[in-house]
């Protein structure tokens, strides 16, 4: 179930990404389109780091200092990457949700994401391209056009996906 979710919460961010960049669905070329849709595992990992540093806030849900250790091998290479592939994005959110959360862990994971999704679909209104722009969501600016254009793309080493990693990795890194 939870695979599902994060499927769907990934394909409406990179959805909020194309519409943050002023365009709607049916204005891509089916090029662009479907290197997005190829890229939605890269997606859906940068919302997830994000949603971990939130729920290791969390009461009763902070990481052990063992889920801590493989949690941090993981996330130092996010960093070093030029090019995050989806292969590997997806590899390691199998890793994280599969063989590091706890199923506790994994239900607000979970939830959270059904809460965002809600809120963002109660933000957006009327269907894309006949209502407001949505901004702030995923990666955007210089890395996004990248991808867009078809040049490397890894959303963990600038912007707000680089701030929230080494926000996780600093605080994983004090256990």
């Amino acid at each position: 179930m939870g695979k599902k979710i994060a499927a769907v919460t990934g394909f409406l961010l990179f959805l909020g990404l194309v519409l943050a960049q002023g365009q709607t669905q049916g204005s891509l070329d089916p090029a662009v389109r479907e290197r997005l849709r190829a890229y939605q595992p890269v997606f859906e990992l940068s919302s997830t780091v994000r949603l971990l540093l939130e729920m290791d806030g969390q009461r009763g849900l902070s990481f052990t200092k063992a889920q801590a250790q493989r949690l941090l091998s993981l996330l130092k290479r996010l960093r070093t990457l030029p090019d995050l592939k989806p292969k590997e994005a997806e590899k390691i959110l199998v890793e994280i949700e599969d063989k590091i959360l706890t199923p506790a862990q994994l239900k607000w994971l979970d939830t959270r994401r059904l809460e965002l999704q809600r809120e963002r679909q109660n933000r957006q209104g009327p269907p894309p391209g006949q209502g407001p722009r949505q901004g702030g969501q995923g990666p955007g600016g210089k890395a996004f056009q990248a991808l867009l254009q078809g040049e490397p793309f890894n959303p963990f080493r600038q912007g707000r996906g680089a701030e929230d990693l080494e926000a996780l990795i600093a605080r994983l890194e004090r256990r």
